[in-house]
């Protein structure tokens, strides 16, 4: 089954985890969360796992975001934002149930069981339709092909959907299509024929939908709530009581109707209040002395409400008046969002920190991740001079992770510090460098890790470090980066330079006032710096970051990641992000901005290794048209790079959405990663950053919310197949192919362009 789908709503998938980075930061300033200390690990002791050609999941960091959780024919569902769905098992492990198993999508924001046959269960999804399961999440089928056909739309995009309370077989699903309309469509006879019920008079966003009586309630994330009378054929806007428009969850207790008024969009949550639907149904009612409410669920006889104020606590009422907070222990710092209540146990998802459970009714919780392998990594180091220590940053929880077994295990470190930037001493892997809206310096040891606060770079105190890198001779010569946003955008203070530590700082000349991605010494002459600034280009330094003057001409000004060869410090690539770089779709796409680009002699000259991908004219036969190559390259929004240190020509990149693609012939031709082993079923996935041991065997890649993966290279350095042989190219569909770039270009701008998911 293929999905049609716009470039701008694919580029979407993970973006949304900076709306978690912002919460973290205005919750840090605003002192609304409380620092943690270490958390250990399992333990480190254990080896690694033994060495297999090609792509495994590591088995951590753990947990995850969870945007739904239900209790489910006497088991718990969870599904984690980019993670797929997941069903607790008898032994307190998790097992995925989507990714895998047909499911059209990996963020299903709902999961709404079919109260006559509970094997069916319906999946609405970001961009993917709905997935529907008949035999309790063994497989799924998406339902997007009659869907699309029927609603006469290019892609649907949903968050929520009800079943008709008098029969289960009528499904009505508000979304939107790829060009924003928002519309109700439903089926009544189970999904296999769709008809536009009512078509809204401007674009919105749809949280949740639920029957409460005679009629149907639809909360949107930020302009209220919807109400129809007539099964959906008209809609009007019902706020009458409401403190603010964001809705996000709506609970039937005991005959009353409430709804949780706080942000949900995406992954992200920010709290709000609670209300209740008065008697009469002429208002919403706000229920008094609760704050920053987070979550809200209900077993039937106790209504459940998640808090943040500023510690994550638990409520519970018996009457949806008053309410107990209890004592919570053993909690995250971070947001309550899903709750669950089955056999005596309360389940609570926490911020990006996964499953936690109750016996006690909410006194003392304690993890519940094992097996649940759904966090958003973005960045890995791996120890040069042991191939199974490695550090992992995520994007969804404070402080960053520590393994000692190759990703097996893991340690959290550093929980008092929210992580954008991560650096080891190139000296001493146990001295690590991290930075955010802060900038410390931390002593790694199983005996206990201790991180000291240094001065911030940057004049503005609203700055964020987004690159770190240590001079190799002298760990008090510090280079850091500035960005003015937590997400990757192309505004910020250049780069600044400490030759004492970090106890003072003093900003390098030669860059605007653009963020500064990636710093690399050249380790032969330490007074040779590059940096790239995204939107700005690359620049080199000659007097050890003190001074930079531009390389290249404007081809090299979206270069979001720089990557130097360990084997040749002359060779660099430089990687762009035109969508950070806040480019149109129509520029993205036009082939004169950004690309993947090789120097050879230190920056005199550079060569771009995608114009063949760009030029590319295709066959007599639709399938010499591959789209993911045409994406690869009329998309150029790539993240981290890794140079064999054997061979400048074999690269390893990270795109921001087709995975992890390779050549060994310095552009001539490319292969895409193994994608069955990766992301099965071709689900759409990022591969935010690379790391490699220092043998270059070992290749890691972070992901969006499919933790972090290991490869292995066989003995002819290949992670790769010849994606023309697969079956899954076979597969491409000839009737709507295109055969050559002018007609792959108005394809992808048409929204139709398939991205497998």
């Amino acid at each position: 089954m293929k999905i049609k789908l716009s470039i701008l709503t694919a580029m979407i998938i993970c973006l949304a985890a900076l709306g978690i980075l912002a919460l973290y930061f205005f919750l840090a300033r605003n002192q609304l969360w409380r620092p943690g200390g270490i958390v250990n690990g399992a333990s480190s002791d254990i080896p690694a796992d033994p060495d297999q050609f090609g792509w495994a999941q590591s088995s951590g960091p753990l947990g995850g975001t969870v945007i739904r959780m239900i209790p489910h024919q006497g088991k718990i569902w969870a599904s984690l934002y980019s993670g797929g769905a997941y069903e607790l098992q008898k032994d307190n492990s998790w097992q995925q149930i989507g990714i895998g198993r047909g499911i059209s999508e990996n963020r299903g924001f709902d999961i709404v069981a079919d109260p006559v046959n509970k094997n069916i269960a319906y999946v609405p999804e970001m961009i993917g339709c709905i997935s529907k399961t008949e035999n309790n999440g063994a497989r799924w089928q998406g339902l997007c092909g009659k869907m699309l056909g029927d609603i006469q739309a290019d892609n649907f995009s949903a968050h929520t959907l009800a079943l008709d309370p008098a029969d289960s077989k009528i499904i009505y699903v508000p979304g939107q299509a790829h060009d924003g309309t928002s519309m109700l469509v439903v089926s009544v006879d189970g999904g296999d024929n769709w008809e536009r019920r009512f078509v809204f008079d401007r674009h919105y966003d749809f949280n949740h939908l639920v029957f409460f009586g005679s009629k149907m309630y639809l909360g949107t994330v930020e302009n209220g709530v919807f109400v129809s009378a007539d099964k959906g054929k008209s809609w009007t806007s019902f706020n009458t009581g409401l403190k603010d428009m964001k809705t996000a969850r709506f609970v039937n207790f005991k005959n009353t109707l409430y709804f949780l008024g706080a942000q949900l969009q995406f992954n992200t949550r920010l709290g709000g209040s609670l209300y209740r639907l008065a008697a009469d149904g002429s208002a919403w009612k706000r229920v008094p002395g609760l704050e920053q409410v987070t979550g809200l669920a209900t077993d039937g006889s106790k209504l459940y409400v998640g808090t943040w104020s500023p510690d994550p606590k638990l409520l519970v009422s018996t009457d949806g008046r008053s309410f107990k907070e209890m004592a919570s222990r053993g909690l995250p710092p971070d947001w309550i969002g899903e709750i669950a209540s089955l056999n005596a146990k309360i389940y609570v998802g926490v911020g990006g920190n996964g499953v936690y459970v109750s016996t006690d009714g909410g006194k003392i919780f304690g993890e519940l991740n094992k097996g649940m392998i759904s966090v958003a990594t973005r960045e890995v180091h791996v120890n040069p001079k042991n191939e199974n220590e490695i550090y992992a940053g995520t994007w969804d929880r404070l402080g960053f992770y520590w393994s000692k077994n190759a990703g097996k295990t893991y340690g959290r470190l550093a929980t008092d510090y929210f992580v954008l930037a991560l650096q080891p001493d190139p000296r001493d892997f146990t001295r690590v460098y991290i930075g955010g809206d802060k900038f410390a310096v931390g002593l790694i040891s199983k005996n206990g890790s201790r991180f000291t606060e240094k001065k911030r770079p940057g004049k503005n105190k609203q700055g964020f470090i987004e690159s770190i890198a240590i001079d190799p001779q002298n760990s008090s010569h510090i280079l850091a980066g500035v960005g003015a946003e937590v997400a990757e955008t192309p505004p910020g203070e250049g780069l600044w330079q400490s030759y004492n530590g970090g106890e003072s700082w003093t900003r390098a000349r030669g860059i605007g006032d653009f963020a500064v991605y990636s710093i690399i010494f050249h380790p032969d002459n330490l007074k040779i710096v590059y940096a790239s600034a995204l939107g700005s280009g690359v620049f080199k330094s000659s007097d050890g970051g003190r001074n930079f003057t531009p390389l290249g001409n404007g081809s090299l000004k979206y270069t979001y990641r720089l990557a130097m060869s360990a084997g040749d410090p002359n060779v660099l690539v430089a990687s762009s992000n035109v969508f950070f770089g806040q480019l149109s779709t129509e520029e993205q796409i036009s082939g004169k901005y950004g690309g993947i680009f090789q120097t050879k002699d230190g920056g005199v000259t550079w060569q771009e290794l995608t114009a063949g991908i760009r030029n590319y004219e295709g066959g007599d036969s639709a399938e010499d048209f591959l789209g993911w190559l045409y994406n690869f390259g009329h998309l150029p929004n790539y993240e981290n790079i890794l140079i064999d240190p054997a061979n400048p020509d074999h690269l390893i990149v990270g795109h921001h959405g087709e995975n992890v693609v390779v050549t060994r012939d310095g552009g001539a031709s490319w292969e895409k990663s193994l994608p069955e082993q990766m992301v099965p079923g071709n689900i759409h996935n990022y591969a935010y950053c690379l790391g490699a041991s220092s043998d270059f065997k070992k290749i890691y890649s972070c992901t969006c919310g499919r933790g972090l993966w290991r490869g292995i290279l066989d003995k002819d350095q290949k992670l790769t197949w010849d994606f023309v042989d697969t079956a899954y190219a076979k597969e491409l569909n000839p009737g709507w192919q295109p055969h050559n770039a002018r007609e792959a270009k108005q394809f992808i701008m048409s929204g139709q362009y398939n991205h497998g998911h």
